[in-house]
């Protein structure tokens, strides 16, 4: 069989730029509606919106105590799903 691989270019990179001594990744991402907007999780369990177009970071906001374990857009709507470890499954307009 024959190996594939997939070359690509980065079009643009995402930080949320926290001056922290400790590192942290995004855990999960998703895509608004009209894709105008990318919303990621970190491990610190904060909501960073960017806007794609920009790359600006738009707003951040703390969602769970606990891990996020997830996070998904409506496919029409302007709602936002986010679950996480405490249990929760939480509703929010960004």
């Amino acid at each position: 069989p024959r190996e594939s691989t997939m070359n690509g270019q980065i079009v643009r990179t995402y930080s949320h730029q926290k001056k922290s001594d400790s590192a942290s990744a995004f855990v999960s991402y998703t895509v608004s509606a009209r894709g105008n907007y990318l919303y990621c999780v970190d491990e610190d369990k904060v909501l960073y919106s960017f806007n794609v177009q920009s790359g600006k970071l738009e707003s951040a906001t703390k969602l769970h105590e606990k891990d996020v374990v997830g996070l998904a857009q409506h496919p029409h709507r302007n709602i936002l799903a986010s679950f996480s470890t405490d249990g929760l499954l939480k509703l929010w307009r960004p």
